[in-house]
């Protein structure tokens, strides 16, 4: 519901800014994966950093799909950085400057509610990107170069963030003051 309108804004705003995207699969109001799929795939080449969980693609492409697979695909539609988020597997992220990188799980973290870790994650990304100063339609190519060492930092702080969060009951992301 209202995917035409979100199409309708991010190409408009697209030139103004980065475009984070998560297709957030929600079987029960989305219809089929056949159904949303295209316009999942047009808002993928819309967008600079896509962030999906290893349940979105298993959804959208079927349970059998290879994760890297499906990342590298949205590379060439025009991604600059993509990461799938595994749960206690960690996650992958690749990039347009061809960074390929797993960011373990922390095996010490006890989880108490999965709810919110997605967009906790989503939003460790974006608060990352801004740190790194990769935010803003001027700043798109250096998003699309950026080195290995940066990809690290930037993962692992959407990482932290999203540990935090399923830590504790409820959709309760951490404040700055608990970052580590």
């Amino acid at each position: 519901p209202g995917g035409t309108d979100v199409l309708r804004a991010v190409k408009a705003m697209a030139i103004l800014g980065t475009v984070s995207y998560d297709p957030n699969a929600r079987p029960a109001i989305m219809g089929s994966p056949e159904d949303v799929l295209p316009r999942i795939e047009e808002l993928v080449s819309l967008a600079d950093v896509v962030k999906a969980s290893d349940e979105d693609i298993a959804w959208l492409y079927g349970e059998g799909a290879d994760l890297e697979t499906v990342l590298r695909s949205w590379l060439e539609k025009g991604a600059a950085v993509v990461v799938v988020t595994r749960g206690k597997q960690g996650a992958l992220a690749l990039s347009a400057s061809g960074v390929r990188l797993e960011v373990s799980a922390d095996p010490n973290v006890v989880v108490a509610d999965t709810v919110g870790a997605g967009d906790s994650f989503m939003g460790g990304l974006e608060d990352a990107l801004w740190s790194e100063d990769l935010v803003g339609a001027d700043r798109r190519e250096a998003l699309r170069a950026v080195d290995a060492a940066t990809l690290e930092r930037i993962v692992r702080h959407a990482a932290a963030i999203a540990d935090i969060t399923v830590s504790r009951a409820g959709a309760n992301p951490p404040t700055r003051d608990e970052l580590p």
